[in-house]
Formats: C-alpha cells, sequence, structure tokens
C-alpha cells in the first residue's frame, strides 16, 4: 500500500510517498481502509521533530481519519467488514482515574494510533466509532478533533455561559471555526481576530458577531472598544506569541482563558501582577473526551455544526497539503482523501 512517512525531521519537503507492507490486524484490531485524513498542527510538529512526542523513524505520518473495515484481528466481536467508523486519535488505559472520570485525554497510559496518512491503516477495535451520519469522509474526520476540542476548551474547562463575550484568537483555523459555530450557538457574543477581511467574512458566515484584523487593528483596543472597556468573558486561545498576549490583555476583570496551542510562540511574558490584581485565570486545556466527541458528532449529524473544509488533496500530494496549512492559507480544515 502506499503512505506518507517521514525518513528524518524537517520541511514537507521530507514527507515521502513510500509503498510500505499492508498492515495486519492483531488481537483486538481491525484493518481500515481510509478514506479521508485531515491535517492538524501536530502532524507539523511530528514533522519537524518538535513535538515532544516519541516517534521513532521512519514514521507514517497522521493523526486523524475515518474510513471502512477491511479485516477483523482475533477476538473482534461488534464489527463487520464494511462498517464505517472513526478511529479515535489516542489508545488510553481505560482504567486510571481519569479514564473513569471521563478526562480521557489525561490517561496515565496514553499513546497515539495515529499512522492515518495512509490507504490502511491498524486501529484498536475498543476505540472505534460507529458512522452513520451522511456527511463526506472529509467532513466526518473533522468533527472529533475540531468540534470536540473547541467543546473542552469553550464549556468544559472555560464554563462559557450565556450572554457572555467571548474572544476566539485565529478563527481560520479548523478550532477556531468550530469555537465560532459552538459559541454563537450557545448564545455567547462572539469577538474573532483573524489575519484577513476574507477569513472574517467567512467566520461572520458561521455566526461571529464582530471582526478584528489582527494585522490592520489593535486586537486589545478593538475588545474594549466593542466592551465598553470591560473586556472579554472568557478568551479562547490555540496559538501562542502574540496572540497570547493580546488575549491576556483583553481579558475582563474575573475574566477566563483557556489555552491549548503555542505553535507560535512556546514560551511568552506574563504580567503577573496585572493577572492577579484583576482576578483573571489562565487555564490549560488538552484534548477533548469520548463523551465531547461524541456530542460534537450528533451535532453534525442533525446539521447543527458545519464543519469546514478549506481544500481537499490526493494522498500523494500531502507535502503541498502541508505548506498550505503552514503559510496559514486555509480557512477550516485541510484533507487528504484517497479516492
Amino acid at each position: 500500500m502506499k503512505a506518507i512517512r517521514i525518513h528524518r525531521f524537517g520541511g514537507p519537503e521530507n514527507l515521502v510517498l513510500d509503498e510500505v507492507p499492508d498492515p495486519e490486524p492483531g488481537p483486538g484490531q481491525v484493518v481500515i481502509d481510509v478514506g479521508a485524513a485531515v491535517l492538524g498542527h501536530l502532524d507539523v510538529d511530528i514533522m519537524r521533530g518538535v513535538s515532544r512526542l516519541p516517534f521513532a523513524l521512519p514514521h507514517v505520518m497522521g493523526l486523524e481519519a475515518v474510513g471502512r473495515i477491511s479485516a477483523l484481528g482475533p477476538g473482534v466481536t461488534g464489527w463487520a467488514i464494511g462498517d464505517r467508523v472513526l478511529p479515535s486519535i489516542i489508545v488510553t488505559c481505560g482504567v486510571c482515574r481519569f479514564c473513569r472520570g471521563g478526562d480521557d485525554a489525561l490517561c496515565v497510559d496514553l499513546r497515539y494510533q495515529g499512522k492515518t496518512f495512509a490507504e490502511r491503516m491498524v486501529c484498536e477495535a475498543a476505540h472505534l466509532t460507529r458512522i452513520s451520519m451522511d456527511l463526506p469522509d472529509e467532513q466526518v474526520v473533522a468533527v472529533p478533533t475540531t468540534f470536540g476540542t473547541a467543546w473542552h476548551m469553550l464549556f468544559t474547562r472555560g464554563n462559557l455561559r450565556f450572554g457572555e463575550t467571548v474572544l476566539i484568537n485565529s478563527v481560520g483555523s479548523g478550532i477556531g471555526s468550530a469555537a465560532v459555530q459552538l459559541a454563537a450557538g450557545a448564545g455567547a457574543r462572539v469577538i474573532g481576530t483573524a489575519s484577513s477581511d476574507e477569513k472574517l467574512a467567512k467566520a461572520a458566515d458561521l455566526g461571529m458577531h464582530h471582526g478584528i484584523n489582527y494585522r490592520t487593528e489593535s486586537v486589545v483596543e478593538q475588545v474594549r472598544k466593542l466592551t465598553g472597556g470591560l473586556g472579554a468573558d472568557l478568551v479562547f486561545e490555540h496559538v501562542g506569541g502574540d496572540s497570547f498576549r493580546w488575549g491576556l490583555e483583553s481579558m475582563a476583570t474575573n475574566g477566563r482563558m483557556t489555552i491549548c496551542g503555542a505553535h507560535s510562540g512556546e514560551v511568552v511574558p506574563v504580567d503577573l501582577i496585572e493577572l492577579f490584581r484583576g482576578q483573571r485565570s489562565v487555564i490549560a486545556s488538552f484534548g477533548y473526551s469520548k463523551n465531547e466527541a461524541a456530542r460534537c458528532l450528533d451535532l453534525a449529524a442533525r446539521g447543527a455544526v458545519r464543519p469546514v473544509i478549506h481544500a481537499t488533496y490526493p494522498l500523494a500530494e500531502a507535502a503541498a497539503a502541508v505548506t498550505a496549512m503552514e503559510r496559514r492559507e486555509n480557512f477550516g480544515r485541510i484533507a487528504l482523501v484517497m479516492r
């Protein structure tokens, strides 16, 4: 079968379309014929060798996919060849205190399944979700991580409430465009930032109330102006660097910030005086639970939210797809399709 692998860390030029052996399912596993996979910033970090995760080379890239079961391993029950399924990106133990409490992403024995940029992949049958909704593969696969992460940040960690004002940084990203829809649907007032007026216009179509072009306007000044000087009750931050800084400065007194990423700068200065005098909270957020993903899949199936796909590329053009994402050309997710 064909798969996108890296043999050394670096840029998109190191993504190689290799011919590799077909995977064989072990006990409790299935083989999935991949229909579509989506790119994420963690894929880029893995490619460049800065993910802080233990990946051995050569490595088949990709973390998120959807497809149909093509082979069953020993002991697998409840599944059949041809079933349309969505594999979880992580495998968890199911018995630690985090798994038992519903915080799957914090499992003490967590590992990534991955290897989705390929025609076929192996998955643990215990970590599959059955898919029956009538959406194309590239939209289905964009739901769990995109909307699940946004849900976890907005509601589980950020405690967003009806009528509050939320500042969502980089609304053109996958989770940014998802957060706009979820927050607006929950009755929040949504302010968003982006690098272009075109992206802001697209976010407005998803429910964003006010847009700020951070290349031409001061985010902090505009947030204060739009909120009568009060600031945002919640800041949805997943970028790092300058985005983190203006997010801090845009928070209302007693406001909160949830943060799940730092691709534009992992080490940032923080004025602790302003933080504690304003009783502001910075809340880390990691991943999402199976229940949150299931809830978002149900919303997508009912048409209550719409996974946004910027473009699709064939597997052989993975390097071009990653280059487009690194250049931030996309509004929404970028997908690789196998058909």
